[in-house]
């Protein structure tokens, strides 16, 4: 039976003839100052490199991952992981006993350490202690009766949604999908339509970042679906993943008009008394996410006030993955308005935040701001950083 080649298949994803990925993978590699042979020489490599008949060199790698925005594993070119995987435990047969209440609020402490640590060292050291959880997690749903099988039901879903944004921000965006569909499955269970509409909002931005917005665009409108008296902080939040699916079809008027009703949810969230899932989501936490938005529908200028504020109020020490992806999107941003400067300075410090986190999601970000900076790559005071986005980037999802 045939081996499926990736390359191939990332090609075709593109749509792309080989002699039109030829072109661009000659102008990556002159970026990237790597020798690249003829023309003729190209057209026999990259005919074996598709049928397998020959191993692409470590040099050309990472060209690759450049050209088709993928990862070496993504590509078939290398079998590591960037994530280094718990082997899940092995269990008991027989299922555990219902757990006593004391283990509950154990793992509900436990959940939130972890969530704690997110915010300061990013996903990959975090998914491993995560997922070796989940079994035993499992396990204690099977096992819960009586008044207990609630709480234990909350638990669950939590961890699986925790998991799945883990993936998420890793560049999983499959794995992110399986364990929040977990989720999901525990809070219908759990008959409560408001978790289930942020668990669907959640869905729908993985969805997006995935880049199929028309999916983000319908469990969206899901999430608003799911209850008619949803809270105002979590119609806030899933109405700001609407307009960020909008704004990806190109859809200048719906995203406005979601927007806005977004930041008026948002302000009416600031005093409401119900507790939900969406706390983080102020007005000025939309008028962050919509930023990039604007980037994209051509008003950069919209963007680069709402990030430079947000830097502003930034805590110091606090959230660095987040101050990370605030600091891309400015920079790219900033490059948008031809502001070179101001993109440096803030993607230089992206940059370090991206290789300490490990977040996918800020190299995506940063991926965004290299092709901003193409057309300057060969300013001096550019070259440098535009060759450690280029290195650092071909990982993002």
């Amino acid at each position: 039976m045939d081996i499926p080649n990736l390359l191939k298949q990332a090609r075709k994803r593109h749509g792309w003839s080989q002699e039109q990925a030829i072109v661009r993978f000659e102008q990556i590699g002159r970026a990237l100052e790597i020798d690249i042979p003829s023309r003729s020489s190209l057209r026999t490599l990259f005919s074996m490199f598709e049928n397998n008949r020959r191993e692409v060199p470590e040099t050309y790698r990472r060209i690759f991952c450049e050209l088709y925005r993928a990862s070496d594993t993504d590509l078939g070119l290398d079998t590591r992981s960037g994530i280094i995987m718990a082997t899940p435990p092995t269990l008991p047969q027989a299922l555990p006993g219902a757990p006593s209440p004391e283990v509950i609020t154990y793992l509900a402490n436990v959940l939130a350490e972890h969530t704690r640590a997110d915010t300061l060292l990013g996903p990959l050291y975090l998914v491993p202690a995560v997922q070796a959880q989940l079994p035993l997690i499992d396990r204690l749903v099977q096992s819960t009766r009586g008044t207990d099988r609630r709480q234990m039901l909350e638990v669950a879903a939590r961890f699986a949604e925790f998991c799945g944004w883990l993936y998420q921000d890793s560049g999983d965006p499959e794995c992110a999908m399986h364990w929040t569909n977990r989720a999901l499955d525990y809070a219908q269970e759990l008959a409560d339509p408001q978790g289930v509409a942020y668990i669907l909002m959640r869905k729908s931005n993985i969805a997006t970042e995935a880049g199929q917005p028309g999916q983000g665009l319908g469990l969206a409108n899901a999430a608003l679906n799911a209850a008619p008296n949803l809270t105002p902080r979590l119609r806030a939040v899933s109405l700001r993943q609407l307009a960020n699916a909008h704004a990806l079809l190109a859809e200048p008027r719906e995203f406005e008009s979601a927007i806005d009703q977004a930041i008026q949810y948002a302000t009416d969230g600031m005093t409401q008394l119900a507790t939900d899932k969406a706390r983080y989501c102020t007005p000025s936490y939309v008028e962050m996410e919509a930023g990039m938005s604007w980037v994209l529908l051509g008003k950069p200028s919209a963007a680069v006030s709402v990030f430079e504020h947000s830097l502003t109020q930034w805590p110091e020490a606090a959230q660095t993955r987040d101050k990370g992806l605030c600091l891309a999107r400015l920079a790219t941003a900033a490059a948008a308005q031809g502001e070179i400067e101001r993109a440096l300075q803030a993607g230089t410090e992206a940059l370090t935040i991206a290789q300490k986190t490990g977040s996918a999601r800020i190299r995506a970000q940063l991926a965004a701001l290299r092709d901003r900076l193409t057309p300057v790559a060969q300013l001096p005071s550019v070259q440098d950083l535009w060759k450690q986005l280029a290195q650092v980037t071909h990982h993002a999802a």
